[in-house]
């Protein structure tokens, strides 16, 4: 019985392995959230700050315009005693009407050109080590945002030199989101 599940599934992981080959790991221009949430209209800001159940002073945001109108880009302040460890914090993104179409725990994430259902593919990369992260690749799917594929980013060998491009290594994705 145990054979059969894994042969089952193995065209599964295989798939997703090859789905995360093909994506475009590149994370130059990646970036973390910088404007605090109070940059936002007060509507904006009252909506997240609702929703979020959170202290504007814990937050920063983006409003970002997509095909199909906007969503917001929201993630916790990283400070002592903060909501953040190991330079990584709470990331969501929000509909226009303040819904939770993802939470994640992110460092720096970067916007895709590539769309589904009208709003953009986005890689978001959480802080493993120096020079290690680990790298997650989402598309909205009817709504929500879902993880598509995996890789592990390496910037650097063990005797610290920096490597020209990263190494990447697509695997697949964990339980957790």
């Amino acid at each position: 019985m145990r054979r059969s599940v894994l042969v089952a599934l193995s065209p599964f992981f295989a798939m997703s392995i090859a789905n995360a080959q093909t994506i475009d790991w590149d994370m130059k221009g990646a970036q973390a959230l910088s404007q605090p949430v109070n940059s936002l209209s007060g509507q904006d800001q009252q909506g997240i700050l609702r929703q979020l159940k959170m202290e504007p002073s814990d937050l920063v945001a983006l409003k970002v315009e997509t095909a199909s109108g906007h969503i917001f880009l929201v993630q916790g302040v990283y400070r002592i005693g903060g909501i953040c460890g190991a330079n990584n914090c709470d990331f969501w993104i929000l509909s226009s009407d303040y819904k939770i179409l993802l939470k994640k725990v992110t460092q720096m994430y970067k916007l895709q050109s590539r769309t589904h259902d009208g709003l953009p593919d986005i890689v978001t990369s959480m802080h493993a080590s120096a020079f290690e992260s680990s790298l997650s690749y989402w598309r909205f799917q009817g709504s929500r945002y879902v993880r598509v594929a995996c890789a592990d980013a390496v910037y650097a060998d063990a005797d610290g030199n920096v490597f020209q491009k990263p190494h990447i290594s697509p695997h697949p994705c964990g339980t957790g989101g």
